[in-house]
Formats: structure tokens, sequence, C-alpha cells
């Protein structure tokens, strides 16, 4: 793979973490299209250090899975390819990999990305599409039954060395709906 990690240069939490990038400074970017959020955004994330994270979880039925569904392919490929990857490193060779792929039983898979943030306010784009109109839109007006199409890089690499545990966290850019 044509990628580097380098530290967070302010990082206040016990988890390390790494960026994510090309060698050649580029941003990793990705575009998938025509999937669901059903399960919406999670603005609280409660652990000890009481985190806030602005989440957004795509959802795919087994029907879905089942039936080979273009954008569920090559949402599990992307991740998998750098789950892959990062778990060749000797350093993680006793840790365990926790995935954005969460299975949910007999429901179908979820998939976990985070929204940019910053000062703990959302500023990932909701850009609604509408008879050849778009317009930029509040996260409060987000319609959790209408397709969306997203734009996501890999934003780092994260290791927890008290728990043994490290995971790679995907961030999503924009975010595009059909209205």
């Amino acid at each position: 793979m044509n990628i580097q990690i380098s530290p967070y240069k302010f990082n206040n939490s016990s988890i390390e973490k790494y960026h994510i990038i090309r060698l050649d400074n580029t941003q990793i970017l990705y575009r998938i299209c025509n999937v669901y959020a059903p399960f919406g955004r999670q603005t609280e994330h409660h652990t000890k250090n009481k985190l806030s994270q602005h989440r957004l979880n795509i959802g795919f039925s087994n029907d879905f899975i089942n039936n080979d569904n273009k954008s569920y392919l090559e949402l599990t490929r992307i991740i998998n390819e750098l789950e892959v990857y990062f778990g060749t490193f000797d350093e993680l060779k006793d840790y365990n990999l926790v995935s954005n792929i969460i299975d949910r039983d007999n429901h179908g898979k979820i998939i976990r990305f985070h929204l940019k943030t910053q000062y703990k306010k959302t500023t990932t784009p909701l850009i609604q599409l509408s008879n050849d109109t778009e317009s930029h839109a509040e996260w409060i007006q987000f319609d959790k039954t209408k397709k969306i199409n997203i734009d996501i890089t890999p934003d780092c690499l994260w290791v927890d060395n008290t728990n043994k545990k490290y995971g790679i966290s995907f961030v999503i850019n924009k975010v595009f709906q059909i209205i």
C-alpha cells in the first residue's frame, strides 16, 4: 500500500492515534452511492472519558448482502483492505481488531463512520438535491428513509495499548441526498 502513518499532533487521549495519508501527501478519497443510513447520527458517545462523537451508521439488510449489493461490496472491500494491511504490523499481532463492520445478528450489517467535526460541532456538509438544485441543509433535516451518496476517507489508525485493541476510523467528508 502506498500509505504512511504519522502521529496526531494534538491527542488528549490515552489511545494512540495516527493519521493515514498517501506517501505523496494526497488525501485518500472514496465515493459510495445509493446507501441508507437508517440509524442516523449519534452525538454523544459515553465512555469513561465522555467523548463527543458524530457518527453516521450505514445499514445493509441481509437481502442487500446476499444479493451482492455494489455499495456494500465496495465499502467492505475498502475497510477490509486497510484492516488487513494494518493487521500485518508486528506491533499489532497480539491486539484485537475493532472493525467498523458490525454484524447485527439476523438484521444484517452496520458500517460505522465519523462525521467531520470542529469544536464538537458537525462540519460535514449535508447537501440535498432537488429538481436540479443543490442546497446545504442542517443535519436536523436529514431524511433517514432516503438514499445518500457519501465521500469518505480513512482518518486514522488508533491503538489502545491498555486493552490491546486497534481499529481504523473512517470520516465522511460530504453527504449528498436526493429529496
